[in-house]
């Protein structure tokens, strides 16, 4: 912004009325001979839907010597929105646009938009497809239409997990229950996956999701209808989580202040959607730099678990001397009588059996993909492995690895009917679970087809050496794997790629390492998991 602001000073200050072809002293490289345009006019063209929630926003400018510039912007918004739109060859997606330059095509450079009260100043830098290079500017008033969208699936995807409304007192170090209300804890994707928003909503109990409508207040420790709890930043340890979304750069933007809308619309296919506007935001992200903002996710379907949940199985380990617990995700039309394959997720440290249910939203998911074809029908198997590591010998001795194989896994298939062979089985996990997999990957190698570890703690002291296990193993026995990290993951994120670089060099067939922006929270674990649906849609059919 503070580029803008020198761009539209240094205009002011050259006070040029049209087109001035005369090039700026001292600019160089590709945009070193630029023609000045300073539009004093500009109309609206009507607005065309482009479907999904998305509208071109359609404008012309031109000046008193008889220049033209056309823009046509993609937007969410009904009015043109402040930002940097994107230049594309065809619009058809929010914050992008396309144009022309006295009937010529941009062919590079973006659009700045901003507004002080009503007066719009739209700018450029841009070059044609005739070979020219404009520096276009406008500042005056446009005037948009309003229009109503059409209730189309915009592609975003929702899911609702309930819980017990409570307050801890920092003071006194107790818990307030409120058994009056719900948390309804609202989690929404993008169309690739990718986790947009997360918000903690109160509301009454056993509401369905279309009851739970309505303007609600964000406020700190919520336990009111109508309220939202407040997301949260702790700076010092890289540590955020609640009631958030992400905005235009990309960023989470953690809620402390503010009020989101949350309404519904009749699809054109007959579905119930949902639209969330948040409005008046105060934000906090994870360095703790504070801000506002808003938001407006619209025509959102909303993912009903297919299937069911069965939680907190046991087993009487005669391996660990102790009662060890399991969850399972069975797909719906299961019977015990058709062999399925099995998916093993393992948790991070701390987490326990239902920790992949209940926050990574994980019968949704699967349900989900396998609903669209992108995978078959899957039993999935989420056990408790408290703080071992998936190891023998790491927490007080006990022989987790051999309870694993030995017990839990022949449980499973006796009792739910899985596949017994590599190819209908596969595994994954975070962080702890992370390593577990990729131990498990190389260790077991017979046991799994396909592996995916999400933000895996690469090597512990103590523990078995992946660095050493990857290049003494066969190559061709290992399974198609997966390491997936967040380039801002404090936790784990130094030792992946060093890992990464040991494995790619092995000659494996199917081995993917991916990085992309994210932190050590089940916002990016949530991001990895259609993707391993995806990998699994390979191998499960």
């Amino acid at each position: 912004m503070k580029k803008f602001r020198y761009i539209l000073m240094l205009l002011v200050m050259v006070g040029f009325a049209a087109c001035d072809s005369d090039s700026i002293e001292g600019l160089k490289g590709e945009f070193s001979d630029v023609t000045f345009c300073n539009f004093n006019s500009a109309s609206v063209q009507p607005t065309e839907k482009l479907g999904k929630g998305i509208k071109a926003l359609n404008t012309q400018f031109t000046d008193a010597a008889g220049n033209s510039l056309t823009l046509r912007f993609g937007s969410k918004e009904w009015i043109l929105g402040e930002g940097t739109y994107q230049l594309v060859s065809e619009v058809s997606a929010a914050g992008t646009y396309a144009g022309t330059v006295n009937g010529a095509a941009i062919s590079e450079g973006n659009m700045d938009v901003s507004m002080v009260g009503d007066t719009y100043f739209v700018s450029g830098l841009v070059k044609t497809s005739d070979g020219k290079q404009y520096k276009t500017y406008y500042k005056g008033p446009m005037t948009f239409i309003v229009g109503e969208d059409d209730p189309e699936p915009s592609g975003y995807t929702m899911s609702i997990q309930t819980s017990a409304v409570s307050v801890f007192d920092w003071t006194t170090y107790q818990s307030t229950v409120y058994p009056d209300v719900t948390k309804y804890s609202i989690t929404i994707n993008d169309p690739s996956g990718a986790q947009v928003a997360y918000f903690d909503v109160i509301n009454g109990n056993n509401k369905k999701a279309n009851e739970l409508t309505g303007s609600y207040t964000i406020v700190g420790d919520a336990h009111e209808a109508m309220q939202i709890s407040a997301g949260y930043s702790v700076p010092e340890y890289s540590v955020a989580g609640g009631t958030a979304y992400l905005d235009e750069a990309g960023q989470m933007q953690y809620l402390t202040g503010g009020n989101i809308e949350i309404t519904t619309a009749t699809g054109i296919d007959g579905s119930t959607l949902y639209s969330f506007k948040g409005t008046g935001l105060n934000t906090i992200d994870i360095t703790g730099a504070t801000g506002s903002g808003s938001f407006n996710i619209m025509f959102v379907s909303y993912l009903e678990v297919k299937g069911s949940v069965v939680r907190d199985m046991t087993i009487d380990s005669q391996i660990l001397g102790t009662q060890m617990k399991y969850s399972v995700y069975l797909p719906e039309g299961w019977d015990g009588q058709t062999t399925l394959p099995v998916l093993y997720m393992l948790h991070g440290y701390g987490d326990d059996q239902n920790s992949w249910l209940d926050k990574g939203n994980l019968a949704a998911l699967t349900s989900a993909a396998i609903t669209s074809g992108e995978v078959g029908k899957m039993v999935v198997v989420t056990p408790d492995a408290m703080q071992t590591f998936y190891c023998n010998g790491y927490q007080n001795g006990m022989a987790y690895e051999d309870y694993f194989f030995q017990e839990l896994v022949p449980t499973i298939e006796g009792m739910f009917n899985v596949g017994k062979d590599k190819s209908m089985r596969a595994i994954g996990g975070l962080s702890m679970g992370g390593f577990g997999t990729l131990y498990y990957a190389v260790q077991h190698r017979d046991m799994f087809c396909c592996a995916y570890a999400m933000s895996p703690a690469c090597y512990i002291d103590g523990l078995p050496n992946l660095f050493e296990l990857y290049p003494s193993a066969p190559a061709a026995e290992l399974p198609d794997l997966t390491m997936e990290v967040g380039t801002e993951d404090e936790t784990v994120y130094a030792m992946c790629p060093w890992l990464a670089g040991t494995i790619q060099p092995l000659g494996l067939a199917n081995f993917e390492y991916i990085e992309r922006a994210g932190v050590h929270d089940w916002a990016f674990w949530k991001g990895c998991y259609p993707k391993f649906m995806t990998k699994l849609g390979k191998y499960f059919k």
